[in-house]
């Protein structure tokens, strides 16, 4: 098994739209198509977003992963986790624990399941953040208080939603997009 950063364009749409598909389900609306845009349109586009993928001997696609960097560069932040239909969670697990062992991870957990789940994937520090989250962070990263913790780049999923209102062509290019990525996913990298 290895660890595959997915950088090639067409290749990484169809992960981008299986991840979001695979996180969001059948039932969330408009939620996977948001996360799919603002990833596409905005993060791609300022190199602030990363797919990683955990694959076979075959190329397989065992787990993948979003990691979005912060404003100032100190750390990525694990925004979007899945394995395709077969998957594992320790298939999960692995691919959290290996890119935590590279570079400086940051997480989020709003229960002790969550958090669990993260320490069992070697995230060692915790933080309690104002918002009630624990935020986990990788060894690798540099010790950092609530309050000096630079802001992951984001993009604004209600202006997304307001830009799709306004304007028709660019929900139905994105949904098409979206579609065919869901459909060009074939499960390997």
């Amino acid at each position: 098994m290895k660890i595959i950063h997915v950088k090639n364009p067409e290749n990484r749409e169809a992960c981008l739209a299986q991840l979001c598909a695979n996180v969001y389900g059948q039932e969330a609306g408009l939620a996977p198509l948001v996360t799919f845009t603002g990833t596409q349109g905005v993060l791609f586009e300022q190199d602030a977003a990363r797919i990683f993928v955990l694959a076979d001997d075959q190329q397989a696609i065992l787990a993948m992963m979003l990691l979005v960097s912060d404003i100032e560069g100190q750390g990525m932040e694990v925004t979007l986790l899945s394995t395709p239909e077969s998957g594992d969670e320790e298939h999960v697990k692995r691919l959290v624990r290996e890119m935590a062992t590279r570079a400086p991870l940051r997480v989020h957990a709003p229960d002790e399941a969550s958090e669990a789940f993260f320490r069992d994937c070697g995230i060692t520090q915790w933080l309690d953040m104002p918002d009630g989250v624990r935020l986990g962070l990788a060894a690798c990263h540099e010790t950092v208080t609530p309050e000096t913790l630079t802001t992951p780049l984001r993009f604004n999923a209600e202006g997304i939603v307001q830009t799709f209102k306004r304007e028709p062509e660019t929900f139905a290019s994105y949904k098409a997009r979206f579609i065919a990525g869901l459909e060009r996913f074939n499960g390997r990298v």
